[in-house]
C-alpha cells in the first residue's frame, strides 16, 4: 500500500511539473509573437471592456431626457423647454439600452472566465451592433418624425447627441471583437487568452467611475434643480479639476455634499489614471520592446557573416564574434554583449516609439477636438479656429481659465467623451517623455563622473545610482576560478566544496567518478547551501526599478549552478547554426519550445537565439529565481525518494500491495 501511495505522489508531481512547462512553453511562445496578436487579443478586449460601459454611460443619458428642445431666442440651448418625445422613441432608446447592457455583462463575464469565449463574444458582438443600429436609426429619423410646433425655434437637447456618441461607440468596439473573434475563429490565437489583474482592475475602476459620475450628477440635479445632462457635465469638469466656473453649487446642501463628492471622485479619476499609465508603459511597452528585441536578435543573426564573425546592428557600426577565440568563455561573452546592444537599441527604439505615439495622440486629440468644438460652438459661442484650439489646450492641461466653456448642447456631450479620453493621455505622454528624459541623464551622469579625476561625496552617490539604473552593478564575489578556461570538472578553485558545487548540476552528484562518498555529500549538501544563498541575493533584486540586469560574469556563475557551464563547448551553438535551425523550424511549423530536451534543459544554444535568458518576458531576477527554486526542489525530492528507496531496502519483510 505504501508504494502505491508514493507512485501516485510521483504520479502527482509529475503531472504539475509536466503543467508547469507547457504554462512556461505557451508563454515563451505568447511574448515572441507578433504584437497583432497582442492587440487582438490583449488590447481589444480591454479597449471594448472600459469604452463599452462608456457607451452604455451615454446611452443611458440619451434616454433619460427628452431630446427635442424649444428655444429661447434671447437664451441659451441649455436653458430651453423641453418636448416630450413619442412612446415609440422613448421604446426603441430603452430597448436598444437593455441589449446593450446585457452586451456588457457577457463581456465581462467572459474576461472573468465565468462565460466560454464562443457564447460570450458573439452574444457581445451581436448586441452591441443591434444598439447601434437601433440608435442610428433613432437618431436619422428624429429630424423629420419628431416635428415642434410652427413657428418655434427648434434645436436638439443633449441627449439627442449623447445618442449619436453612444451609437458610434457602440459600433466601434463591436468591431474591435469581431477582429478579436475573426482571429480565434481562423486559428490564429486561442481563445483561451485572459486579461491580466490590472486589466480587470481598471474595467472595474471605469464601471465604478461612470457609476459615482451619473450618481453625483442625479445628486445635484435634484439639490440644484439643474438638468440632468448639465449636472452629468459639471460633475465631469469638477473631477477632472477644469473648473470653468459655468456651473457652481448655490444651495448650503450643494456646497456640503461637494466636499466627499469631490475628494472622492478625483481619486477615482487618480486610481484610473494610475492603472492606465501602468497598462500603457508597463503591459504594452513591454510587449512591444520585446518584439523589438526580437526583430533585432533576428536583424543581427541575418546579417552576420560567418567567415569574418561580424554583424551589424546599425548601419555604420560592426560587431565581431571572434571565430576561434582564445577560450569559449570569450567568445561567449561577445555573443552576450552584441545580446545587450540588441537589448539597448530595442529599448532605445521602444522609447521613441512610445514617445511619438503619445505626442500623436495628443496632437490629434488636441486639433481634432478642437475642430469638433469650432463647429460646435459657431452658434452659440461664435468660436473661431483659434479660440477652439485654445480652449482645447487649456482644458487638455486642466487649467480651466474659464474665458472659454463649452455651451452649447452637442458641445457638452462631446466635451464630456473628449475629456474622459483626453486625461489619460495626458497622462501617459507625462510618463513617456519622463522615461526618455531619465535615461538621458542617467547617461549624462555617468559620462560625467566617469571623465572627473575622483568620485567622492555626492558625485559618487549619482554615479551608483545611475550605473543600478543602468544594470551595471556586480552582484558579489563568487568562488574564486570559477570563471577560469576549461570546464568546471577542471577549474583551479581553491576551496574543494566550491568545486563541488559548481560541476554542473544536470549530473548525478553520486556518480562522479573518483573521490569516496563522504567527500561528494559534503560538496553536495554545500551546493544545495549556494543554491539557497543565491536564492536569497536575487530576491533582493526582484521589483527593483529599474528592472535589475546581471553582467556576463554574474550570468556564468548562475549557469553553471544551473548546469549550464558557460565553458563547455559541447552546449552551445554559433550564430549562423542558430539563424539556420530557427528558420527551418520556423518552416516545419515548429515553435521556440521545441528547442528543450525531454528532461526540460536547454537544448546547445547561443546568447543570440530565442532559448537565451535575455529573451523571457520576465525580469532577470525572476527567472533566475525561479529556476534556482526549481532546481534544488528538484534535487531534493530526487535525494528523498533516493532516501526513502534505500530504508525501505533496509527494511526486512516489507510489503508491496
Amino acid at each position: 500500500m505504501h508504494d502505491i501511495v508514493g507512485e501516485d505522489h510521483v504520479d502527482l508531481y509529475e503531472k504539475k511539473q509536466a503543467y508547469k512547462e507547457k504554462a512556461e512553453e505557451e508563454a515563451e511562445e505568447d511574448h515572441l509573437s507578433p504584437s497583432r496578436w497582442w492587440f487582438a487579443t490583449t488590447l481589444f478586449p480591454l479597449i471594448a471592456g472600459t469604452f463599452g460601459p462608456m457607451a452604455s454611460t451615454f446611452s443611458l443619458c440619451a434616454l433619460i431626457e427628452h431630446w427635442r428642445l424649444i428655444q429661447d431666442p434671447t437664451s441659451t440651448e441649455t436653458e430651453g423647454q423641453h418636448v416630450s418625445d413619442p412612446s415609440w422613441v422613448l421604446a426603441v432608446n430603452a430597448v436598444s439600452f437593455v441589449i446593450a447592457i446585457i452586451a456588457n455583462m457577457f463581456l465581462l463575464a467572459n474576461n472573468f472566465g465565468r462565460i466560454p469565449f464562443k457564447i460570450a463574444q458573439p452574444v457581445t458582438i451581436i448586441g452591441w451592433y443591434i444598439a447601434s443600429f437601433m440608435l442610428i436609426g433613432l437618431v436619422a429619423a428624429a429630424p423629420s418624425h419628431l416635428p415642434l410646433p410652427p413657428g418655434e425655434a427648434r434645436t436638439f437637447s443633449q441627449a439627442y447627441y449623447y445618442a449619436i456618441l453612444a451609437a458610434a461607440l457602440y459600433f466601434i468596439v463591436a468591431s474591435l471583437l469581431v477582429t478579436t473573434a475573426s482571429g480565434v475563429w481562423f486559428g490564429r490565437y486561442s481563445s483561451d487568452f485572459k486579461l491580466t489583474f490590472s486589466q480587470k482592475t481598471l474595467m472595474i475602476q471605469v464601471l465604478l467611475f461612470l457609476g459615482y459620475l451619473l450618481s453625483a450628477a442625479a445628486v445635484y440635479a435634484f439639490v440644484e434643480n439643474w438638468d440632468y445632462l448639465d449636472a452629468v457635465y459639471w460633475v465631469d469638469v469638477t473631477l477632472f479639476t477644469i473648473g470653468y466656473g459655468d456651473f457652481s453649487p448655490k444651495t448650503h446642501l450643494g456646497r456640503s455634499l461637494f466636499f466627499p463628492m469631490a475628494i472622492g471622485g478625483i481619486l477615482f479619476v487618480g486610481l484610473i489614471v494610475a492603472s492606465i499609465s501602468t497598462l500603457a508603459l508597463d503591459r504594452a511597452s513591454t510587449k512591444v520592446s520585446i518584439r523589438m528585441v526580437e526583430k533585432a536578435r533576428q536583424k543581427a543573426l541575418k546579417k552576420f557573416d560567418p567567415k569574418t564573425g561580424t554583424t551589424h546592428l546599425r548601419p555604420f557600426k560592426e560587431r565581431r564574434i571572434e571565430n576561434d577565440p582564445s577560450t569559449e568563455l570569450k567568445r561567449r561573452e561577445l555573443e552576450f554583449d552584441i545580446m545587450r546592444e540588441v537589448q539597448q537599441k530595442a529599448a532605445n527604439d521602444n522609447r521613441m516609439l512610445a514617445l511619438g505615439i503619445s505626442v500623436s495622440a495628443f496632437v490629434i486629440l488636441w486639433f481634432i477636438g478642437a475642430v469638433a468644438f469650432w463647429q460646435a460652438e459657431r452658434g452659440a459661442g461664435n468660436w473661431s479656429y483659434f479660440e477652439s484650439l485654445y480652449f482645447t489646450y487649456v482644458s487638455f492641461l486642466t487649467i480651466g481659465y474659464g474665458d472659454f466653456y463649452p455651451q452649447d448642447n452637442s458641445a457638452k456631450p462631446v466635451f464630456v467623451l473628449w475629456s474622459l479620453i483626453a486625461l489619460p493621455t495626458l497622462t501617459v505622454l507625462i510618463g513617456s517623455i519622463g522615461g526618455v528624459i531619465n535615461e538621458g541623464v542617467n547617461t549624462i551622469t555617468l559620462w560625467i563622473s566617469d571623465r572627473l579625476p575622483e568620485k567622492t561625496g555626492a558625485l559618487s552617490a549619482m554615479k551608483d545610482e545611475a550605473s543600478k539604473a543602468k544594470g551595471s552593478e556586480f552582484q558579489s564575489a563568487k568562488p574564486p576560478g570559477f570563471m577560469d578556461e576549461g570546464k568546471s570538472d577542471d577549474a583551479k578553485i581553491d576551496d574543494p566544496a566550491h568545486a563541488e558545487a559548481v560541476k554542473g548540476i544536470s549530473q548525478n552528484m553520486n556518480e562522479h567518478p573518483g573521490g569516496n562518498a563522504k567527500d561528494l555529500a559534503a560538496g553536495k549538501y554545500y551546493r544545495h547551501y549556494l543554491l539557497m544563498k543565491e536564492m536569497k541575493n536575487v530576491v533582493q533584486h526582484t521589483g527593483a526599478t529599474p528592472p535589475r540586469q546581471y553582467t556576463y560574469a554574474e550570468w556564468a556563475w548562475f549557469l553553471k549552478l544551473l548546469g549550464e557551464d558557460e565553458s563547455d563547448e559541447e552546449r552551445h551553438r554559433r550564430p549562423w547554426e542558430v539563424h539556420e535551425s530557427e528558420l527551418a523550424a520556423t518552416a516545419n511549423g515548429e515553435g521556440p519550445a521545441s528547442a528543450r530536451e525531454q528532461g526540460g534543459r536547454l537544448k546547445p544554444w547561443s546568447w543570440l537565439s530565442q532559448r537565451s535568458p535575455l529573451m523571457t518576458a520576465v525580469d532577470e531576477p525572476k527567472w533566475v529565481l525561479e529556476r534556482l527554486m526549481q532546481t534544488l526542489e528538484q534535487e531534493l525530492r530526487q535525494e528523498g525518494e533516493k532516501n526513502l528507496e534505500q530504508e525501505k531496502g533496509r527494511q526486512p519483510g516489507t510489503m508491496n500491495c
